[in-house]
């Protein structure tokens, strides 16, 4: 009997032990995770660029998506912007191509001019583009080869993009193949 007291005794002492030694290893692994979250948010929610104005809401893209051609070109190439700008610390901002949707593709609502927002519109560097849509579409906007930066403030290749890029004012012209410019609606 005594010998059953003890190991019931002995063994009262190594489940509180356990338990005591379960409950730190909970506490430190939430701790750990907790931090690991911490971190891996820092790192997804990235700061803009040395030189990158904060500002920045207008871009160029050079190349359109080469993913989803079975998709309408509107609701890809909007994706396609959003993931160019994420990439660099810009994905709070929801991501407009300036393209016009058609009635084929189901996107016949969608017009470039819309879609876009009120502005104002600044590229990389804080240059403003234009205040608003009227002045984005009239001569006096601050659009040109210098200031139709990429996302990353490169230039367009020589003969890659012209100004005008021979669109209606509507952006009907304009195709997901790129060159295109993305514009950020907050």
């Amino acid at each position: 009997m005594k010998s059953e007291t003890v190991q019931t005794a002995d063994m009262a002492t190594r489940v509180r032990r356990a338990l005591v030694v379960g409950r730190a290893l909970v506490v430190r692994q939430t701790l750990v995770m907790g931090w690991a979250l911490v971190v891996g948010w820092g790192l997804f929610a990235a700061p803009p660029l040395a030189g990158q104005s904060i500002e920045m809401n207008f871009f160029l893209a050079i190349q359109g998506p080469t993913w989803g051609a079975d998709r309408p070109p509107v609701g890809i190439t909007d994706a396609f912007c959003h993931d160019l700008a994420y990439g660099e610390g810009f994905g709070h901002l929801t991501w407009r191509a300036y393209l016009t949707g058609t009635s084929a593709d189901g996107e016949g609502g969608e017009v470039a001019r819309e879609r876009i927002g009120e502005g104002p519109w600044y590229n990389f560097y804080g240059v403003m583009i234009a205040e608003d849509v009227a002045q984005l579409h009239s001569d006096d906007n601050n659009l040109w080869l210098e200031s139709a930066v990429t996302v990353r403030g490169q230039t367009a290749p020589e003969g890659v993009l012209e100004i005008p890029m021979g669109s209606q004012l509507d952006g009907g012209d304009f195709s997901r193949d790129g060159p295109l410019f993305c514009f950020g609606v907050p």
